[in-house]
């Protein structure tokens, strides 16, 4: 559960980086114009963190972008009807909803990312001979059933 919450915390603190040095340097945002953001976006990566834990571990990690969209929704909601971050960042005051649609695509889009990190997290060495590591991960399907019909074949001829 641990590689989730990191692979969802280290994506989500590329993006806000990537972001900052966008609203800054290409914007020419001001940095007290926009603290309301900025404070935000310290809390995103925690956020990211604990919403990768909470999906269903039959979702992980081919459908995480789905979960993001969910987290989505609520990032939406929060943005524009809550906080009219639209109003207050561009004076489009008339468009605060359109971060409920446009939040959870961001987000399936931004939660692609995450499973990419997910996996790359779960390549590690083995343990140390005798420590009592992890289990190895359990094969895929097909080799499953090629190795039992290998032992079936070898106790049929026995």
């Amino acid at each position: 559960m641990f590689h989730r919450f990191a692979a969802a915390s280290a994506v989500a603190s590329v993006i806000i980086a990537i972001a900052t040095a966008f609203t800054l340097l290409i914007l020419g945002w001001s940095a007290t114009g926009v603290r309301i953001l900025t404070a935000a976006w310290c809390f995103v990566p925690l956020a990211w963190g604990v919403w990768a834990m909470l999906a269903p571990a039959a979702w992980v990690p081919e459908r995480l972008p789905l979960w993001g969209a969910i987290l989505g929704v609520a990032a939406g909601i929060m943005a524009g009807p809550v906080l009219d971050l639209p109003g207050r960042l561009a004076g489009l005051h008339d468009l605060r909803w359109i971060t409920v649609i446009v939040g959870p695509v961001f987000y399936c889009i931004l939660w692609v990312l995450v499973p990419i990190a997910y996996r790359a997290l779960q390549v590690a060495a083995p343990p140390p001979a005798g420590t009592g590591g992890p289990r190895p991960a359990p094969r895929d399907r097909e080799y499953r059933v090629e190795e039992r019909e290998r032992e079936e074949a070898t106790v049929g001829k026995g």
